[in-house]
């Protein structure tokens, strides 16, 4: 059963400690990307930050994915807050199984989620599959630049007591660049590179 007051505790802590982040890695993605319209999925959206900083960022349109409901209440209401009705939804959904059209996204997102996924090989699959030709996938997590890490890991630590005044804590298993490399071939998908950050790395391929 899902716990509502664990999802509202994360979107608060999303909007109040990461909020730095999401349009550090959007500005970040698109840039690295060269894609500026389209259609962009945040899969595993949470809260829709990362998602809704790429539309702020740029022309796409933007899905927001996520299979808690508690999740989409927080996304619907950035949404209104951020005023962009008009070019971001939410979809009630989990990555193994995405209600979308094959080769229909240009750009995939997901901070932070990865490490929630049941089944890799097939939340990596979905991901190729609704891919679109010359789409990229930007799939991990990081805390960003080394003074951006020190300061959300301070605020954290003053809240949790497993995070340090400068690092997180340890990854949960099963989330280390090889398991995912496993999880990737397994899917059918060779051309990858897993790029390390400050904190963390990012899954990268496309079409």
């Amino acid at each position: 059963m899902e716990k509502t007051g664990d999802a509202e505790g994360f979107a608060a802590i999303s909007r109040e400690i990461f909020a730095p982040l999401y349009p550090y890695y959007a500005a970040r993605f698109l840039a690295a990307s060269g894609i500026r319209r389209g259609l962009c999925l945040d899969a595993g959206a949470g809260g829709g930050l990362l998602g809704l900083a790429v539309a702020e960022a740029s022309a796409c349109r933007v899905i927001l994915a996520d299979r808690s409901v508690a999740m989409l209440r927080a996304a619907r209401q950035e949404i209104a807050a951020r005023g962009l009705p008009g070019r971001a939804t939410v979809l009630g959904a989990d990555v193994t199984a995405l209600p979308l059209a094959e080769g229909c996204v240009d750009l995939v997102v997901s901070r932070g989620s990865v490490m929630f996924w049941d089944d890799l090989p097939r939340s990596f699959g979905e991901i190729w599959r609704v891919l679109a030709p010359d789409g990229r996938a930007y799939i991990g997590g990081g805390l960003g630049p080394p003074a951006m890490r020190r300061a959300i890991c301070r605020e954290m630590a003053a809240r949790d007591p497993r995070w340090r005044e400068d690092a997180p804590p340890p990854p949960r298993p099963g989330t280390d660049p090889d398991t995912q490399a496993a999880a990737l071939r397994a899917a059918g998908i060779h051309d990858f590179a897993i790029e390390p950050d400050d904190a963390g790395h990012w899954i990268v391929f496309g079409k």
